[in-house]
């Protein structure tokens, strides 16, 4: 019998025992993904390749890219897909030197995009605000303007009858700022201790667009919000928890309620060693955080241990796991599943993804452990002994 991937999401974020630990893996680069991903194609053969083939003729390419998702998750046994979002969009790219291009984004803001020793990198080059006269200056795009959204309801409605679970996604606030109006990171900083109010309209700015933007993938059927908010490094977070809790938790907490609103939950990305904040986000009802990283010192069964019953829990796995040892690579999924898995509230994802460097042989081990393991908790119970 098939598993309902769709099922066993929902059961997890409400902390009830899935019938499968849901997974959400990918790549660091393309490249990564162009080496491993035909591996798992030929081992599935043409079958699996044919299903999409010559269906729907004339389809558009937003389709086509979603029906290539959906076979890529299936062999990698992904549970949760994108159907899109509301967040700001790239106008202009232009190819540089080698690995690397431009990216020029409607806010106004200029990366620098690549690959560096095999890793995805981006460097910034302009932002709209470098001062605080130019924020009279800066122009946000129209968050209900219908064309951002066509076709995300399709999309919504596609993944779920395929039994995937459909998220879509708006900007971070706090990344939102940093990426696309002012940063750099550091500049950012000086603004919250030295420029308050500065920084409060800043983050008021992108704060709007977000909650409207959500709004309206809320409208059109969206089942879960998510939005990358790194908000922290290895030893703490960027900012003290009380300006947390001041400038940054009342926009978290209005997405989340937003979300509850229409039935939806709410899924934030934070990397760094955010213990600090944790109960706030509890107490503001987040559903889902990733991605628990064990280098940023998320340890995964202390905060499952604390938060568990309320917050569920993605990530666990180390973004090492691409150089590790066959033995070590077994080892480390058996922990991980071992401690997020029981009672639910959990979904295996690493803190890094998979990377160029990681040999065909451990790629295919981790897919066929990771899909071994869990579903089949007994198994593992028997391995931790």
């Amino acid at each position: 019998m098939a598993i309902n991937r769709f099922e066993c999401v929902l059961s997890a974020i409400l902390h009830e025992d899935p019938e499968v630990v849901p997974q959400i893996i990918g790549f660091t680069t393309e490249m990564a993904r162009a080496k491993l991903m035909p591996i798992l194609e030929r081992r599935a053969g043409r079958v699996l390749r044919g299903e999409s083939h010559g269906r729907r003729s004339g389809r558009t390419e937003a389709a086509k890219r979603l029906e290539k998702a959906l076979r890529w998750a299936e062999l990698l046994d992904v549970f949760i897909i994108s159907a899109g979002g509301g967040g700001f969009r790239t106008v202009r790219t232009a190819r540089g030197g080698g690995m690397w291009r431009t990216v020029e984004w409607e806010t106004g803001a200029v990366w620098r995009v690549g690959t560096v020793r095999n890793v995805w990198a981006r460097e910034y080059i302009k932002y709209p605000v470098e001062s605080e006269d130019d924020l009279d200056r800066l122009e946000l795009p129209d968050p209900d303007d219908a064309e951002r959204y066509e076709g995300v309801e399709e999309a919504i409605k596609y993944i779920r009858e395929r039994g995937f679970f459909p998220s879509c996604s708006i900007n971070g606030f706090f990344s939102g700022v940093w990426y696309f109006i002012r940063g750099p990171l550091h500049k950012i900083l000086r603004d919250i201790y030295a420029k308050r109010s500065f920084f409060a309209e800043l983050i008021r700015r992108v704060g709007e667009f977000n909650l409207k933007a959500e709004k309206n993938l809320l409208e059109r059927g969206a089942m879960m919000i998510g939005w990358v908010d790194d908000l922290g490094y290895n030893k703490g977070p960027f900012m003290s928890p009380k300006l947390y809790e001041e400038l940054i938790l009342p926009w978290h907490k209005r997405a989340i309620d937003l979300a509850h609103k229409y039935g939806a939950f709410v899924n934030m990305h934070s990397h760094g060693n955010i213990n600090a904040i944790l109960p706030f986000l509890v107490n503001a009802g987040l559903d889902v955080l990733n991605p628990i990283g064990p280098s940023d010192n998320m340890d995964l069964a202390e905060i499952k241990e604390k938060y568990g019953d309320d917050l569920c829990l993605q990530g666990g796995l180390s973004k090492h796991i691409g150089f590790m040892t066959l033995d070590e690579l077994k080892s480390h999924l058996v922990d991980v599943i071992g401690k997020g898995s029981p009672g639910g509230g959990f979904i295996l994802s690493s803190e890094g993804e998979l990377p160029y460097e990681m040999k065909p042989v451990n790629f295919r081990l981790f897919v066929e452990l990771s899909r071994k393991y869990r579903r089949n908790p007994t198994r593992l119970s028997a391995l931790l002994r």
